[in-house]
């Protein structure tokens, strides 16, 4: 690798990580402010979402991360691959939970915050991360990756600077290698649709799809799940996995 490809990767690895230390640093900013002034009146949602959207809006002016649709894309199809790509990369991180003994508790604020501080926080704050990880990752690092490295090798390596860029709790020690899984096929879709809203979307239903279940339902305990369970979930994973090389085949 030349010097000229080696700064071009480099500089594909640094802004976007400086990108995603300043939202995510603004933002968590506001959320703090809230709770240490207005504990029970919850506004720290309308900042946050403006620090993203603005700052999102401005890479893509800045650096097009592909928040467009190609005519040439069949849609369809695209989202289809996307949604089987994400029920496989689940089944396989529930599966490596099983073994590992993962329990999947709400993510809330550590502070004295009200009730529904928390729960709008659990919300807001996990859709809020799978956006602004889509756009950081996939967005501004995957669209400058992909000028000097090629498919398979911007996959990987977009997705485990993406793993590595989490905070690393019990809960992601145990689960790593899904959460790698999910990281990638995430990452194969953005390029096989040639836009950010497939993974964008399928991040951030994901996110919120199991915040809201282990709000309202309890903390998921993989080593506690019946047999029964246990095979359904296997089985999804195959289908979902054949689905997914069926559809994308060509």
């Amino acid at each position: 690798m030349n010097t000229s490809r080696f700064q071009a990767l480099v500089s594909a690895v640094v802004l976007p990580m400086v990108f995603f230390a300043v939202v995510m640093g603004v933002s968590m900013t506001c959320v703090r402010l809230n709770a240490q002034w207005s504990p029970d009146l919850v506004w720290f949602p309308a900042p946050v979402i403006a620090v993203l959207v603005g700052s999102i809006y401005w890479v893509e002016k800045r650096w097009h991360i592909g928040l467009s649709n190609p005519v040439d894309v069949p849609w369809e199809r695209v989202y289809a691959i996307g949604f089987a790509l994400t029920v496989f990369g689940v089944c396989v991180a529930a599966i490596q939970g099983m073994f590992t003994g993962k329990i999947r508790a709400t993510e809330v604020y550590g502070g004295e915050v009200s009730p529904l501080f928390q729960m709008t926080y659990a919300f807001v704050m996990s859709v809020f991360a799978a956006i602004l990880a889509e756009a950081t990752f996939r967005g501004i690092m995957q669209t400058r990756m992909h000028t000097v490295l090629s498919l398979w090798p911007t996959v990987a390596t977009v997705a485990v600077i993406n793993l590595l860029a989490h905070r690393w709790g019990p809960e992601l020690v145990q689960n790593w290698f899904g959460t790698l899984i999910i990281l990638a096929a995430w990452t194969y879709l953005r390029w096989l649709s040639q836009s950010l809203w497939p993974p964008l979307i399928m991040h951030g239903l994901c996110n919120l799809i199991f915040a809201i279940a282990v709000w309202f339902s309890g903390p998921i305990v993989y080593a506690e799940l019946s047999g029964g369970t246990i095979v359904l979930i296997v089985a999804t994973g195959l289908v979902a996995l054949v689905v997914t090389v069926f559809l994308a085949r060509d």
